[in-house]
């Protein structure tokens, strides 16, 4: 029994109404820029985050003062919060990717199969990797073509930058997933999937907030993946050495332990 190409199929079908409207907002946001060219706009952009609070621009991704008429900039900073949903979307699934067997019952058709933990496992996490990078990359896509049609910039250039962009997003996608890996080992009912969802993307986002804000709370920023992927940093420093470390640590540890708690685990059959 192929369980990687049935879970590929379930995958597909519930990720196509979020990935399409996610690329309809990134179309949307690409389409305005055109007007951002407009010196009474970036007046108004401008005297908007002039009484901002130096922290809150910081908490915004905004260290600086941005000139909204250059793409990186407008882009970036709506796609830090595009990134937001994405996880979403995608955590989502993870969590539900064990658990739903068992509430839905149909893990008492995988045993029948006589197909063993493991290959359960392997073929359930991979057919998720696959939809996870053909997601990831399909916002790519959307964002070159949007790109080269409100910008001057080259299609070389288009693809260096949502490469950087969405490179970055699948990164912190993949670190995200594996902890929600974990959790969907863990709960007992497919009912506390959005739960978990919400809390796992969420709480970390607000602790990375915290972390700009209150400056004793620096060290909160490496619970914070998000934050590991502002356009601004991302643009001009990348992912840094200590993130990929921590990242590829979580996803390592968290794979590994979900994996062998789903052998031991008692299934609800």
């Amino acid at each position: 029994m192929n369980i990687f190409l049935l879970e590929l199929r379930n995958l597909r079908k519930s990720a196509i109404a979020g990935t399409l409207s996610i690329s309809g907002v990134i179309v949307i946001m690409l389409a305005f820029f055109p007007s951002m060219q407009n010196e009474s706009m970036q007046a108004l952009a401008g005297a908007k985050m002039a009484g901002m609070d130096e922290a809150l621009l910081k908490a915004l991704g905004l260290s600086a003062m941005l000139d909204f008429s250059v793409i990186t900039n407008f882009f970036g900073y709506a796609v830090q919060y595009i990134a937001l949903a994405i996880m979403v979307l995608l955590v989502q699934k993870a969590v539900a990717l064990f658990i739903k067997e068992e509430t839905d019952g149909t893990i008492e058709y995988l045993c029948a199969k006589q197909v063993s933990r493991g290959d359960i496992v392997a073929q359930k996490l991979l057919a998720y990797f696959v939809v996870v990078v053909g997601t990831v990359a399909l916002y790519a896509i959307v964002t070159v073509g949007g790109y080269l049609l409100v910008t001057d910039y080259s299609f070389g250039q288009a693809v260096r930058e949502a490469s950087i962009i969405f490179g970055g997003i699948l990164y912190v996608a993949l670190v995200f997933s594996a902890v929600g890996v974990l959790a969907s080992t863990l709960i007992k009912s497919s009912r506390g999937v959005a739960g978990v969802t919400v809390g796992l993307v969420f709480g970390t986002f607000i602790l990375g907030i915290m972390a700009v804000v209150v400056p004793k709370l620096d060290f909160l920023k490496w619970f914070s993946p998000l934050d590991w992927i502002k356009t601004e940093k991302l643009m001009n420093e990348g992912i840094l050495p200590g993130e990929w470390v921590a990242g590829i640590a979580v996803i390592v540890c968290a794979t590994a332990a979900a994996w062998l708690r789903y052998r031991r685990k008692d299934l609800l059959i």
